[in-house]
């Protein structure tokens, strides 16, 4: 599971019953919903990593751990995190990296025109990507309207999770570094404007009356 193809993940577990999205991701997030939203640094505080590792070892032998009372929020959020990092490419593909860039460096000059953009390269995602993609936006989207507890308001979510959806091929430091800050702001965008970007029909936009 981890490390693997999500497309390859997806239809191998069709067998459990048809769904959008990875099985450890879907446990994870319906976890956290449920016993993690107002906790402190949720995917900021690391979990324990011989736990983080046990689990992981689990899912990939096929087996369905089950998450308790006494299990640890921060162990799944960094489950989570590592599911997500471990994709053998990230779920914006390397090949369309460049593009959702130029759109994060627009977004300051016309975002009406720009936000239309970016929800088109979204609904040209892979099926599985795009799946995946809205379903942890609209996870985090939930997470942020928490942060007056929680803490993680949609920038400090943008800056945990932007380099896991949105990296570049080459990962030397100053590809990583120049591109860093796009990948936040667009990572807030993804988070913040969830609904109409993620949308199967592109939201009507009303003319504003002249003068």
């Amino acid at each position: 599971v981890f490390g693997q193809r999500l497309e390859e993940t997806v239809l191998y577990e069709r067998r459990y019953g048809l769904r959008l999205v990875p099985l450890v991701v879907e446990q994870c997030v319906n976890f956290i919903r449920e016993r993690g939203l107002h906790e402190v640094g949720l995917f900021r505080q690391p979990g324990q990593a011989s736990l983080v590792k046990e689990l992981q070892e689990a899912f990939d032998a096929g087996e369905r751990p089950s998450f308790d009372s006494s299990t640890d929020v921060h162990t799944v959020a960094s489950l989570l995190k590592l599911y997500l990092r471990q994709l053998p490419e990230p779920l914006v593909p390397y090949r369309r990296y460049y593009d959702f860039l130029f759109c994060g460096q627009k977004l300051s000059s016309d975002r009406t025109q720009v936000l239309g953009e970016l929800r088109n390269l979204l609904h040209e995602l892979p099926v599985a990507n795009f799946n995946l993609l809205n379903f942890i936006c609209q996870f985090l989207n939930e997470v942020q309207s928490f942060s007056s507890s929680n803490k993680m308001s949609g920038q400090n979510l943008a800056t945990v999770f932007g380099p896991n959806i949105l990296r570049a091929k080459a990962e030397d430091p100053q590809s990583i570094m120049g591109g860093a800050v796009l990948v936040q702001v667009l990572m807030l965008e993804l988070i913040r404007e969830h609904e109409s970007l993620f949308a199967k029909v592109p939201p009507l936009i009303s003319a504003r009356p002249s003068g």
